[in-house]
C-alpha cells in the first residue's frame, strides 16, 4: 500500500480489508453468543483470528492514515516527528503530493480508505485506539488556532474525516466523544473557515448523534447541544444545511415531551425548517421534511403544532407562505388518515388555505393547488361538500397559475366529479370555463360506451388492446385526449384512441400494401383457368378493396390472357435451397442509360422535389435553356453548402453599402436584434448558435455557446 507507483490498487486493497475484518468480527460475535460448551474449538479459533487482526491494525491504521493525508495533500507537521509510530503519519510522498493537482478519483479513494479504517478500528485494541484518537483531536485543536491558509483548511478536513471514521466504528468511550465534541464546537459556531470545514464538522456531529445516542440525550448535554444549534443559525453555511438538519433531527428525537423548556425549542427553529423545505438541494429538502415529522412526534399536540405553522401564512414574503403551505400538505398527507385530530382540523385548514388563491405569486399558487389535491383525497364527502364553492372558485381563478397548473387542476376536478357528479360541480364553474367540464363529460361518456362495446365483444372490462397501448401518448385517464390550450381549443381526433394524422396515414399505407400482397398472391396461385385475377397497379396506384368500383379491376379469365391483369414483376415460382433459404436469381440487369436519359431523370426528380409543379420560365431563361440544349452544355450545379445567414441579415438594407464609419473608428456599429422565443427552442437552437457565431467569437476564434 505504500507503493506510490500504483495508486489505483488502493480501493481494491481497502475493500479486501473491509471484507476480512467484517467477516472476522461477525464470526467472533456469533460464537460469543453461544455457550462455552458448544463448538469450543471453533470459538477459540474465531477469538484467535480476531486477536491477530487486532495486532495487525496497530501497523495498518497508521499506514491508512498516511494514505488519506497523501491523497488529500495534507502538509507534513514537523512538530509530531518525535511521537510514537502510531501517530507518525508524515511521509515522503505527502510532500510531493502537495503541489500536484487533485485527481477526480481521489475522493473515491479517500472514501474507500476511511471505510477500511472504520472497520479495522472495531478489532483494534482499545488502549491503542484511544491514544490514537486523542492525538487526532490534539492536532485538530492545533490546526484551528493556525492561520486560515489553504494548507490548514486541507489539514482540518483531513483530520475531521479521520475522526468521523473512528466515530463510526462505535469503539470510543464517553471521554473520547466528549473531547471530540469540545473540539468541533468552535468550528460550528464560527464561519471564519471555508464552508467545507463547517460541513465536515456538522458531519462529525451528526455521526456522534447517530452512533452515541446516550451521550446526546443526557439532560445536561442535550440542553447544551440545543443552545449550540439554535445559536449557530446566523453562521451556518449553505453547504452545511443538510448535515445541520440531520443533527437537529437526532436532537429533537431525544427530547422529553414533558419538559416544557425543551419543547420551547420547536417554535424557535420552525422558521429555519420551513425555509429549508424550499431549498435547491434535494437532500436538504428531504432532511427538512424528516425534521418536520420528528417535531410533530415530539410535540404530541397536533392542534398546537398546526397553529405554529399557520402563523407563517402571515409572513411578508411569498417564499415563506409557500413553504408553510407545503409543510401543511406533508403533515396532512402523513396524519390525516391515522390521526383523528388532524382529520377533524382539515376542513378549517382547507378553508384557511383556499384564501391564498388570490395571491399573485406563482409559487404560492402551486403550493395551494398541491394542498387542495391532498385535502380532497383525505376529506370525506360530507366534510368537503360545504367547501366545494370556495375550492372550485379558487381553482378556476388561475391568476399566475394559468396554463401551468392546468393538469393538476384537471385531476382535482375529475376527483370532484367522480364523487359528486357533473350536476353538482358544473354550476360552481364560471361560464368561461364551462367548456372544460363539457369536454370531460363527453370523454367520460365515450369511455363508458367503449367499455360496454368491449365487454359485448368478449374482452375483459378494463383490458386495453394492443393499438390502445401503442398509440396512446399520454398517461391520463382520458386515453390520450386532452385540451391543447386549456379551455380555448381541442386536439384533433383521428381515431378513438387519439391517434395523430401521421398514424392514420400509416394505416392507409399498410392497407395499400396488404392489397398489393393480395394481388400478387392471387396471381401466383395456380387454381385453374377460372381463378380470379386483379388488375396490376399502375404508377404506384393503391387499390381500395372496399371501393364500389373495385369490381372492374377483377377478372375471371385465363392466366395471361390479358396483359392488363398481369404483373411483370412476378418471376414465377419462388425457389428454395436444401436449407430452406430463398434463392434469388440476379438475371435482370438494369439497362444502361444514355446521358440524355439520365438528364431527363434528374429533371423529373427535381420536379418531384418541387412538389410536382413546373415553374414558369421567363423569355431570357427559355432562350438560355434552348441554347444549352443545342450546344449540349448544362450549367454546373452549385454544390457549395449554404452557410448560416448573418445575424440581422433580414434588416440589412439592400440599397445602401453599409454603416457609415468615421475615420479612426475602432469598432463597428451595432443594431438591436429582436429576440424570438422560437429561435431558442431545442429544435432551432443550433441555427441560433450558428447565426450568433457570425458576430460573437471568443479568443482564438471559437464560438461562444
Amino acid at each position: 500500500m505504500g507503493d506510490v507507483r500504483y495508486p489505483q490498487i488502493v480501493p481494491t486493497i481497502c475493500n479486501g480489508l473491509v471484507t476480512l475484518s467484517t467477516g472476522v468480527l461477525q464470526r467472533n460475535n456469533n460464537f460469543s453468543e453461544m455457550s462455552s460448551e458448544d463448538s469450543s474449538d471453533e470459538k477459540t479459533e474465531a477469538e484467535t483470528d480476531a486477536k491477530i487482526i487486532g495486532q495487525v491494525t496497530v501497523k495498518l491504521l497508521p499506514a491508512l492514515f498516511k494514505i488519506v493525508e497523501t491523497l488529500q495533500g495534507t502538509p507534513a507537521n514537523s512538530s509530531n516527528k518525535n511521537t510514537e509510530e502510531a501517530m507518525d503519519v508524515e511521509d515522503e510522498a505527502s510532500g510531493s503530493a502537495n503541489g500536484n493537482t487533485r485527481n477526480p478519483q481521489e475522493a473515491h479513494w479517500v472514501e474507500a480508505v476511511t471505510e477500511a479504517i472504520a472497520e479495522l478500528a472495531r478489532l483494534s485494541p482499545p488502549p491503542f485506539l484511544q491514544n490514537l484518537f486523542k492525538k487526532i483531536v490534539q492536532r485538530l485543536l492545533a490546526s484551528q488556532s493556525a492561520e486560515g491558509s489553504p494548507e490548514e483548511t486541507e489539514k482540518l478536513c483531513t483530520l475531521l474525516g479521520l475522526a468521523q471514521a473512528l466515530v463510526s466504528s462505535e469503539t470510543l468511550d464517553e471521554q473520547s466523544v466528549s473531547l471530540l465534541y469540545r473540539a468541533i464546537r468552535p468550528l460550528i459556531r464560527t464561519d471564519e473557515h471555508e464552508s467545507r470545514v463547517q460541513k465536515r464538522a456538522y458531519k462529525v456531529m451528526a455521526e456522534v448523534c447517530e452512533r452515541y445516542t446516550s451521550f446526546v440525550t443526557s439532560p445536561a448535554r442535550l440542553d447544551e447541544m440545543t443552545d449550540l444549534i439554535v445559536g449557530s443559525l446566523m453562521t451556518c453555511q449553505v453547504a452545511a444545511r443538510h448535515m445541520r438538519l440531520k443533527c437537529m433531527t437526532y436532537i429533537i428525537k431525544g427530547m422529553d415531551r414533558s419538559n416544557a423548556q425543551q419543547m420551547e425549542v420547536i417554535p424557535k427553529i420552525m422558521g429555519e425548517v420551513l425555509l429549508c423545505l424550499k431549498d435547491s438541494n434535494g437532500k436538504t429538502r428531504e432532511a427538512a421534511y424528516q425534521l418536520l415529522l420528528a417535531m410533530a412526534e415530539a410535540r404530541d399536540d397536533m392542534t398546537d403544532f398546526f397553529q405554529i405553522i399557520l402563523a407563517a401564512l402571515g409572513a411578508q414574503t411569498p417564499h415563506m407562505r409557500s413553504a408553510a403551505v407545503m409543510a401543511l400538505s406533508r403533515l396532512v398527507f402523513e396524519y390525516a388518515r391515522t390521526d383523528d385530530t388532524v382529520h377533524a382540523l382539515l376542513p378549517s385548514l382547507l378553508e384557511t388555505v383556499v384564501v391564498l388563491f388570490d395571491e399573485n405569486s406563482r409559487e404560492v399558487i402551486k403550493s395551494v393547488v398541491a394542498f387542495v389535491r391532498v385535502s380532497v383525497a383525505a376529506l370525506s364527502p360530507d366534510q368537503l361538500e360545504p367547501l366545494l364553492p370556495a375550492v372550485v372558485e379558487g381553482l378556476m381563478k388561475y391568476n399566475k397559475g394559468k396554463d401551468r397548473f392546468r393538469a393538476k387542476i384537471k385531476i382535482i376536478l375529475k376527483k370532484l366529479v367522480r364523487t359528486y357528479g357533473y350536476e353538482t360541480i358544473t354550476p360552481l364553474v364560471p361560464e368561461g370555463d364551462a367548456r372544460l367540464l363539457t369536454h370531460m363529460r363527453k370523454l367520460a361518456e365515450r369511455a363508458a360506451r367503449r367499455k360496454v362495446a368491449e365487454k359485448e365483444a368478449g374482452r375483459d372490462d378494463g383490458e386495453d388492446g394492443f393499438d390502445d397501448l401503442m398509440d396512446s401518448d399520454e398517461e391520463d385517464s382520458d386515453g390520450g385526449r386532452t385540451l391543447m390550450t386549456g379551455v380555448t381549443g381541442f386536439t384533433r381526433m383521428t381515431g378513438r384512441t387519439g391517434k395523430s394524422t401521421r398514424t392514420a396515414a400509416m394505416e392507409r399505407s399498410e392497407r395499400g400494401s396488404i392489397m398489393q400482397s393480395l394481388a400478387k398472391s392471387s396471381k401466383s396461385a395456380k387454381t385453374g383457368p377460372t381463378a380470379p385475377r386483379i388488375r396490376a397497379e399502375k404508377n404506384g396506384e393503391i387499390m381500395d378493396m372496399l371501393d364500389s368500383s373495385m369490381a372492374k379491376n377483377v377478372h375471371f379469365g385465363e392466366d395471361g390472357a390479358n396483359d392488363e391483369f398481369s404483373d411483370d414483376d412476378d418471376g414465377g415460382v419462388m425457389e428454395f435451397d436444401e436449407q430452406g433459404r430463398l434463392v434469388i436469381n440476379a438475371e435482370f440487369d438494369e439497362p444502361e442509360r444514355t446521358e440524355k436519359q439520365s438528364q431527363d431523370i434528374d429533371d423529373e426528380n427535381a420536379e418531384l422535389h418541387r412538389g410536382g409543379k413546373r415553374q414558369r420560365l421567363s423569355k431570357f431563361e427559355s432562350a438560355k435553356v434552348s441554347r444549352e440544349e443545342s450546344t449540349g452544355q448544362r450549367p454546373k450545379k452549385n454544390t457549395k453548402a449554404k452557410g448560416p445567414k448573418a445575424l440581422g441579415a433580414a434588416y440589412k438594407s439592400k440599397k445602401a453599402g453599409g454603416d457609415v464609419q468615421k475615420k479612426g473608428q475602432k469598432y463597428e456599429p451595432y443594431a438591436y436584434v429582436p429576440l424570438d422565443g422560437k429561435s431558442y427552442t431545442k429544435k432551432n437552437r443550433s441555427n441560433a448558435i450558428s447565426q450568433m457565431s457570425t458576430v460573437v467569437r471568443e479568443k482564438g476564434g471559437k464560438r461562444k455557446r
